[in-house]
């Protein structure tokens, strides 16, 4: 089944969005046609570029850009898009001299892309639709976590390369303070004494950190948290009132939303996919696929 992590790598997630790469990946394969669903209703416009007289209507440059990123491109990112174009037009036509054909793979690979970029369009109705986050949300997300925007925390940690060092260390623990450990045991040698982080606030934050730091009460050890750069338990030692990176509703207001909204995306992405699962007969017939199918959700996203 397709979750939510999947679809926030999809719909919010690095450089190149695959819708686009989708776009992309067809076009290099036959120099397919690269236009929206709709893009009939419109018209093609005029031809904005040339290449060996195949012209390329405003409308195809138009869809050859997420629909998302349009109107927030730079000049620059817009000549990416316009040489991307270019290369596989040359591209094609190079392939044509050389005799390269259509076959049956690649039509194969153009009709699940067909299917990709139909399916595309209707989970991003759908989202659109029912994607949506009110003022009063995001005001009772922030009255709800205010300590979240208007505190900081004073964090030590301990930080190790490996699992295994990791058991060592929580043996250590058992008969050592915290401080006595980090000193002697952490690999990180950029902290204050006993691996003192100093003071942190939301936001600057190593990934991982907040959700256990804003649950933790002081003195209290947390269990192991890993990150990009290795294995860290930490100590939650003081608390204090924020003051230069305080945020207030209007400066936390806008990260709020965004945050609510990806979580609705995901979860209205989820409950379509189940709903669909729900309501098809579906039957997985290769055993080896089946396994698959029945490994737990998150062995496979995970």
């Amino acid at each position: 089944m397709l979750h939510a992590k999947s679809f926030l790598q999809k719909y919010t997630g690095g450089p190149v969005p695959p819708v686009l790469l989708v776009l992309v990946i067809c076009a290099v394969a036959l120099g397919c046609e690269r236009r929206d669903i709709s893009a009939d209703r419109t018209g093609p416009g005029p031809a904005v570029a040339m290449v060996n007289g195949r012209p390329m209507n405003k409308r195809d440059f138009d869809s050859y850009i997420p629909e998302d990123y349009r109107d927030i491109l730079t000049s620059a990112e817009r000549k990416g898009y316009l040489d991307r174009w270019i290369a596989t037009e040359l591209l094609y036509d190079e392939a044509l001299k050389r005799g390269i054909k259509v076959t049956p793979e690649i039509e194969a690979r153009l009709e699940q892309l067909k299917k990709d970029l139909v399916a595309d369009r209707l989970v991003q109705e759908v989202i659109s639709r029912e994607a949506v986050v009110g003022d009063d949300e995001v005001r009772a997300y922030y009255e709800a976590r205010i300590d979240q925007y208007t505190q900081e925390y004073r964090v030590s940690h301990i930080l190790v390369n490996t699992l295994e060092d990791i058991d060592e260390i929580k043996q250590e623990l058992q008969k050592r303070s915290f401080s006595w450990v980090a000193t002697r045991k952490s690999v990180d040698r950029h902290t204050g004494p006993g691996g003192d982080l100093g003071f942190l606030s939301k936001g600057n934050m190593l990934p991982g950190f907040e959700e256990v730091v804003f649950n933790m009460k002081v003195g209290e050890v947390s269990d192991v948290i890993e990150s990009e750069v290795g294995y860290h338990i930490i100590k939650l030692t003081d608390v204090r009132e924020a003051h230069s990176n305080r945020l207030d509703y209007d400066e936390a207001a806008e990260g709020i939303s965004r945050e609510l909204l990806l979580e609705k995306r995901a979860a209205v992405y989820d409950n379509l996919i189940r709903s669909l699962i729900e309501a098809a007969d579906i039957e997985i017939l290769d055993p080896d696929l089946k396994l698959i199918a029945e490994l737990p959700d998150t062995a496979v996203t995970n």
